[in-house]
């Protein structure tokens, strides 16, 4: 597999080859060192597979439920990115599914996963998270549970880069720790830094051209021993000697009610937390070093069709006019059931029937002119384009190989329980914060912000042509909530809210390797822990 050549810290999508005519391979046959009289030199592009534009133009999407997909289900779901000019694509690589036993690893859906992509030459953005049973610490039982050794979790990173080399681009560690219930039983960035120092090494041994990530802290902020603050998560990191053992850090800057660049003006806002984790990495002399958005999305439960396209073309177009920040990835391909009135079921950017969504458009768009800025998008987002068809050619689904295959049965159902319960809390305020708001307000007062909002969308045809595309199974996340503000503080205006309840709610969503069948169950909002 070739590596791509890295220009100004970062690996370039693109290899530039020399062919010599067709005679090229007859010359080398014999150990010719010169060329044949006559022949003209053509130079081609070829892209490198496992090579991620870590530009902040990239557009990706983060698909949790590709790795519980069928073989024909994975292969229509990368055509559909690829039908949108999406080349990069984020996954799961779940410990606890492939190495449920000691010693047993079934790698299968995710070898299928990993190759279909590399084939189709998408760059792979791989979170290795959840710990199997026999990992586990007593104190944190369930897949979310942290390790028992960090040793441990480091031989596993290890091994799946040694696998994945050349395939897989760049590899996250864990997902969103700053949340009890995706790093149990609390986070704890101490912790969290132990993991990140076994799996670098390891990482990197195996692979040396890969990018690994650390963080990958969703925007929420401090609620007892429930979420941290993702500035508070970094800053700890640090200090309990992070620094060395990422190549770039992630952030889910989720907030369902308020565009990401009006933000500014609210106090801890997800805009202001990057901002914020920003500074903590200049200070920290990670300078040269960016910023992920490895998820991003908006429900259309929440606010209909034409405010997710507004709210994704209003992030996507401001992320890259930050110059700290790598790619962005969209959360997710697919609604797991679009009409329903729970926020997780309709994150997708196209339905349940395979249409598209507007917030598709505005991602194919995105994706095929990287040059677009916040004004260029207003402009077109205000220009009488009525009827965009969904794509006349769509790539045919092809078909897999060895389709028939099953995945073998394992003791996974047994490792993927999470902790029976979770203690209930007791109401408590949740002061606004003091904090002063940091960062700056990108590109528009609040004001301009709700126009562009409720400005006129490109409307999607009223029956769009199907892209054949899997209907996933239904699945429902483990909802976290803070608690009502004490009277008369001020709410923050930060995290993901579901306009259903006033509680303000954590950014709550299948993280990349969670089982589609493990969590069908509902926390309620009173069930914080």
């Amino acid at each position: 597999m070739k590596k791509c050549h890295v220009k100004n810290g970062r690996r370039a999508p693109f290899i530039r080859i020399v062919i010599v005519g067709t005679a090229t391979i007859a010359v080398s046959a014999v150990g010719a060192t010169t060329l044949l009289p006559g022949l003209r030199p053509v130079t081609i592009d070829v892209a490198a597979m496992a090579a991620i534009d870590e530009s902040n133009t990239t557009i990706g999407i983060a698909d949790s439920d590709l790795y519980f997909a069928t073989p024909a289900e994975m292969d229509a779901a990368l055509d559909q990115m690829q039908a949108m000019g999406v080349n990069t694509v984020r996954i799961g690589i779940p410990w606890a599914g492939i190495n449920p036993i000691p010693g047993y690893y079934n790698w299968s859906q995710d070898d299928y996963l990993i190759n279909a992509a590399d084939a189709r030459g998408m760059g792979v953005l791989a979170v290795i998270t959840t710990t199997p049973g026999w990992a586990n610490d007593p104190s944190a039982p369930g897949i979310y549970g942290h390790p028992a050794s960090s040793a441990d979790f480091g031989t596993f990173a290890g091994l799946a880069a040694q696998r994945y080399a050349g395939k897989v681009g760049a590899y996250e560690i864990w997902n969103e720790p700053n949340a009890a219930p995706y790093y149990g039983p609390q986070p704890d960035p101490a912790g969290y830094t132990q993991l990140l120092k076994a799996a670098y090494p390891a990482i990197k041994a195996a692979d040396p051209d890969a990018t690994v990530i650390g963080g990958v802290v969703g925007s929420t902020v401090t609620y007892q021993n429930y979420t941290l603050n993702p500035v508070t998560f970094v800053d700890e990191m640090y200090q309990n000697g992070a620094q060395g053992y990422f190549d770039a850090l992630s952030f889910h800057p989720y907030q369902y009610t308020t565009p990401f660049s009006a933000g500014g003006i609210y106090p801890d806002s997800p805009i202001n937390q990057l901002a914020d984790i920003r500074d903590l990495m200049v200070a920290n002399g990670d300078t040269g070093k960016t910023i992920w958005a490895s998820e991003y999305g908006e429900p259309t439960s929440v606010a209909g069709d034409a405010q997710q396209a507004a709210y994704l073309q209003d992030m996507l177009t401001t992320w890259r006019t930050l110059n700290y920040t790598g790619p962005a990835f969209v959360y997710t391909l697919e609604d797991d059931q679009t009409g329903s009135t729970n926020p997780e079921d309709t994150l997708g950017l196209i339905r349940d029937d395979g249409t598209w969504k507007p917030a598709a458009y505005i991602v194919r768009d995105l994706a095929t002119s990287p040059s677009t800025t916040p004004t260029m998008a207003r402009m077109a987002l205000a220009m009488p384009q009525a009827a965009q068809a969904a794509p006349s050619v769509v790539p045919a689904r092809q078909t897999p190989v060895g389709a028939t295959v099953t995945v073998a049965q394992t003791s996974l159902s047994a490792t993927m329980a999470v902790a029976s319960s979770v203690a209930t809390l007791n109401p408590v305020a949740v002061a606004a914060t003091t904090l002063a708001a940091a960062g700056q307000v990108v590109g528009t007062t609040l004001q301009e912000a709700n126009a562009a909002v409720s400005a006129a969308l490109p409307v999607a045809p009223s029956s769009p042509a199907a892209i054949p595309t899997t209907v996933v199974d239904q699945l429902r996340s483990v909802d976290l909530a803070n608690q009502p503000t004490a009277p008369g503080a001020k709410q923050p205006q930060r995290q993901r809210v579901s306009e259903a309840t006033d509680t303000p709610k954590h950014a709550s969503k299948r993280s990349a390797d969670e089982p589609r069948k493990a969590r069908s169950h509902h926390r309620s909002a009173s069930a914080g822990a």
